[in-house]
């Protein structure tokens, strides 16, 4: 028998069965869909970081509190000790191959003003911080080192802060209060979107210093600069300047971490990758469920077709002819359901691309290769692995006995 002819009496089959098979392929579909997702989503973040670095620059060099928790050895420590000093920030700053510097703080906090309030990341940093990014001042202006020396009591607002908090009044020159300090608005910043997972328009932006005084913190969340040497280098002599400070000899024992923009690269693909490869694992087990679903419904079908079986194998079937016949089905099973997948998880990965661009600027929708190739791939194989066994069941039906059954 040709393949083509095992193939139409195996579609014949399924047409008679729509029902059952439709409801068979239902793991199918889900674990395709869910890696065509899984694999997406992970390249879309990849693209976006790509994105991020592409137009800050690779010359940024970041300073975090704690080791590096891909670098950990067991399990990462859920409380990071925070280690970052205003004299680490003033020692550093002061080197000459350090071009701009922020040091940062941040506290969610409710914004007051206008008659309304606003939930907001409270940023405490330098006026440095737009020279980092590239970031503009849509009205007034940003704070100076006079006020961050004086500790002043001004606050720059992000732009969905502002348009929430006053509308289309003008917002500099008016006080906002956070807690029960009042702040004056000193400036408004252009619409700006996202900035490292983080949607910087609901951001305001102080001094560090006033930031400690309002919220009694002592120590800075991470440090961030520009430097004139190559960032390894920068990199390196960080390192070294603040072991010297936090008197640490052994690097093994340091309570800070240093990356440069390709060590941010290169942890968002690990990261990515890790998170891949577990979800992609969970979504194989739907592969399996659905393969099982498929076996057991390929055993019910000869079952019920045994004196079917036995009537094509007295009128000259061969035992190739059954086999085929029965993976036929099995795979043509399994290949809708992956094509269904398929389509389902474009359709995911386009709904969860938007719903993520509503809330952080610059993700891109795309649909991963891979995950079609293996979506396709992989529902075919399904089928021929978990339609093998029933097939060759029918197959070795001796067909006497097959046509004394009822």
């Amino acid at each position: 028998m040709r393949v083509r002819d095992s193939f139409s009496i195996a579609v014949e089959s399924l047409k008679r069965t729509r029902g059952r098979s439709s409801l068979t392929m239902i793991g199918i579909v889900i674990g395709i869909a869910s890696v065509i997702l899984v694999l997406s989503i992970g390249e879309a973040a990849q693209r976006f970081i790509l994105a991020q670095v592409g137009e800050f620059g690779a010359d940024l060099v970041f300073v975090e509190n704690g080791k590096n928790p891909l670098e950990q050895e067991g399990f990462p420590v859920p409380f990071v000790k925070e280690t970052l000093t205003p004299s680490d920030y003033r020692k550093l700053r002061s080197q000459s191959w350090v071009r701009h510097m922020t040091a940062v703080i941040m506290v969610d906090d409710q914004v007051v003003g206008g008659g309304t309030e606003y939930s907001a990341q409270v940023v405490g940093t330098t006026p440095e911080e737009p020279l980092l990014y590239s970031a503009r001042v849509a009205r007034g202006n940003y704070f100076t080192h006079d006020q961050l020396d004086s500790r002043a009591r001004v606050i720059v607002l992000g732009a969905n802060v502002a348009r929430h908090l006053f509308g289309q009044e003008e917002a500099v020159g008016k006080l906002v209060r956070l807690g029960a300090v009042n702040f004056r608005v000193i400036g408004v910043m252009e619409s700006a979107g996202s900035r490292y997972f983080m949607n910087v328009d609901d951001q305001v932006y102080m001094p560090f210093t006033a930031v400690m005084d309002l919220y009694n913190k002592q120590y800075f969340l991470f440090f961030v600069f520009k430097s004139d040497l190559a960032p390894f280098e920068a990199k390196r002599r960080t390192e070294a300047l603040l072991r010297e400070q936090h008197d640490i000899l052994d690097p093994k024992d340091d309570d800070f971490h240093v990356n440069t923009q390709d060590d941010v690269i290169a942890q968002t693909q690990d990261i990515a990758v890790i998170l891949q490869v577990l979800l992609v694992s969970i979504a194989a087990i739907s592969l399996v469920v659905g393969g099982i679903g498929i076996m057991n419904i390929m055993y019910v079908s000869v079952t019920e077709r045994i004196r079917e079986i036995g009537l094509r194998k007295a009128l000259g079937a061969r035992r190739e002819d059954i086999l085929g016949q029965f993976l036929a089905e099995a795979v043509l099973l399994t290949t809708a359901g992956g094509v269904l997948g398929i389509v389902c998880g474009i359709g995911l990965t386009w709904v969860a691309i938007f719903v993520i661009g509503r809330y952080m600027d610059g993700w891109t929708f795309g649909v991963s290769t891979y995950g079609l190739a293996f979506g396709v791939a992989v529902s075919s194989l399904v089928g021929l692995a978990f339609g093998y066994a029933p097939a060759r069941r029918a197959a070795l039906l001796d067909p006497v006995e097959a046509m004394r059954k009822e």
